[in-house]
């Protein structure tokens, strides 16, 4: 186990509250200071997404609070690693008409994950909430009007440069969006970050208009570059709807072709933030986050938690198999009750799926993210922690077998197994892997831990932990970790060595807040070891925010 840490400084405002300031955008880029020394393989553009904003004023000086963490308004970062190991850094809000609107109305309008507002009847919630599922639901929503804030994913089939001619900037990224968990893509620019277009995937096609969510996680084949998602569409019966993007066989500026593989029907509408993919299947990972009334809560509640169910430690979650190539709902498997947010990793094992999850006991952390409880020094409460939980499939082609012989009916449950999880003092979220082995067996995942040492409510450490050992039963020996006092790192980012034969030769990149300067820095990991390599220093007054994900795309393909 290895750590590295500072001595404390104690002095000046709570360190660990910075990470929900509102950040200030950088629109032209700004060179870092750089410390140490950057690999010179290492050029490329890292993106990150997450809230930059939590608190605004009106033109008559009132303040507005946004109240949770999910709610916080969209901004995306861009730190661009150039040859000879300079770093510069922008930065840009993405849903600046959202933000106008709330100034507008002197209070947070619509619906919203988390945003409570005892004023709104019943009435206005209704209409309010009636009009956005109406344009959420249309072709085109254009504007900046919807908070788009989760993950930053590049080459979107369908959006490729309509009239074939390069462009600046790093030829890998030929077009960049924004995913949430509703039915929104965001087109970024991927060097200015400047919003260019909004729609829903009815734009893509009709059937899909009426869909209400999909997961903010899509997964994307690396060999093929085909697109998955799962769009939910509320009401007495929920529908599942899980959907193939790819590009047009008549080339990369023609719409695309999107395939619906499979319609799952469910008395459960549940929130999923994320799935599962593997070479032969698609899994939604059915766990139990549900909404009330068909999902018609969300109208009188105006924002998704409120709507929720309670946890019933009496109901089965389930796992819906889909075959790719055949485009059936093929099994179903359940286990006892769960919650997450994210899925780490999925593959096929012989005739068995074996899938690796970021688990929780229940839904509940949800309500641990309010920021006046993350800024609460004294009586803040923890947010419940997840452990890395691997769950087996197993005979999927029985399963399908016996679904094959009557399709007027779902598939049968069979019972998920568990081969084994993390003890929950090593709790682990924000995954990453090195994305070679995506879709394949691994042995390291990395991601983000609480040790419980500090003060800070949420990550300070980052982990790496060796599957390989927990599955031998050596949980502490697992486990490597990076940590610095009152600093706050973000999800590491594996970028894997050229050529390397090793899976954890590479770095890691990740976002750390650094509380006693309130500031924070890149920093660059040697992902075998967790030890310093660089980091690239944020100026003074530029609070590197608690976002959510990121990703990193080379100026050249290892």
């Amino acid at each position: 186990m290895t750590t590295t840490t500072d001595a404390p400084v104690n002095n000046g405002p709570w360190p660990y509250a910075a990470g929900y300031d509102n950040c200030p955008e950088v629109l032209d880029p700004i060179p870092l200071s750089v410390k140490g020394t950057i690999p010179p393989w290492l050029e490329g553009a890292l993106y990150r997404s997450g809230p930059g904003t939590y608190d605004l004023k009106t033109e008559s000086g009132k303040d507005i609070h946004i109240q949770h963490w999910f709610d916080g308004l969209a901004q995306v970062h861009r730190y661009e690693i150039q040859k000879g190991g300079q770093v510069s850094y922008r930065s840009r809000n993405t849903s600046n008409d959202l933000r106008a609107e709330y100034i507008k109305a002197e209070k947070v309008t619509g619906v919203t994950f988390c945003q409570r507002d005892p004023c709104k009847t019943i009435f206005n919630k209704f209409f309010t909430t009636f009009k956005t599922a109406a344009l959420g639901g249309g072709h085109v929503l254009g504007g900046t009007n919807t908070n788009v804030a989760v993950i930053p994913t590049p080459n979107f089939p369908g959006l490729m440069d309509k009239d074939g001619s390069k462009k600046p900037g790093n030829p890998n990224v030929r077009n960049l969006i924004m995913t949430t968990d509703g039915n929104a893509i965001q087109e970024l620019d991927p060097i200015t970050l400047e919003p260019k277009g909004l729609f829903s995937y009815g734009a893509i096609d009709d059937s899909l208009l009426a869909s209400n969510l999909a997961p903010a996680h899509p997964c994307v084949d690396p060999e093929t570059g085909d697109y998955f998602t799962v769009l939910l569409t509320f009401g007495p019966t929920a529908v599942y709807k899980v959907v193939r993007i790819r590009q047009s066989v008549k080339g990369p500026a023609r719409e695309p072709d999107l395939d619906v593989l499979a319609e799952i029907q469910s008395p459960r509408p549940t929130y999923m933030h994320s799935f599962c993919l593997t070479k032969r299947y698609v899994i939604v990972t059915h766990w139990q986050c549900d909404f009330a009334a068909w999902g018609v809560s969300v109208l009188w509640t105006g924002n998704a938690w409120e709507s929720f169910k309670k946890h019933d430690p009496t109901l089965k979650a389930q796992f819906y198999v889909v075959d790719r190539q055949h485009g059936r709902h093929v099994a179903t498997f359940e286990c006892d009750p769960y919650y997450a947010f994210h899925a780490i990793n999925a593959w096929d094992e012989g005739d068995d799926v074996v899938l690796d999850l970021a688990s929780y006991k229940d839904h509940t952390v949800i309500g641990d993210y309010y920021i006046d409880n993350l800024r609460n020094e004294t009586s803040g409460t923890p947010p419940q922690q997840a452990v890395l939980r691997r769950y087996r499939l197993s005979s999927i082609s029985k399963h399908a077998s016996l679904s094959n012989l009557n399709r007027k009916k779902p598939p049968t449950p069979a019972p998920a197994t568990i081969d084994f999880q993390l003890d929950e003092s090593i709790n682990f979220e924000l995954p990453s892997i090195n994305p070679s082995r995506y879709l394949h067996p691994y042995r390291y995942a990395f991601g983000v831990n609480r040790s419980g040492l500090n003060k800070t409510l949420i990550y300070d450490r980052i982990i790496k932990v060796d599957l390989e050992k927990v599955k031998q039963g050596d949980q502490v020996g697992s486990a490597t970790f990076w940590v610095q006092d009152q600093c706050t790192p973000s999800e590491p980012v594996f970028v894997p060595t050229p050529n390397a034969t090793d899976e954890d030769d590479g770095v890691l990149l990740s976002i750390v807040l650094d509380g006693r300067r309130r500031t924070g820095f890149l920093l660059v990991l040697d992902a075998k070891t967790l030890t310093e390599i660089a980091r690239a220093d944020m100026p003074e007054g530029k609070v590197a925010p608690h976002n959510f994900h990121g990703m990193f795309i080379p100026n050249c393909i290892n």
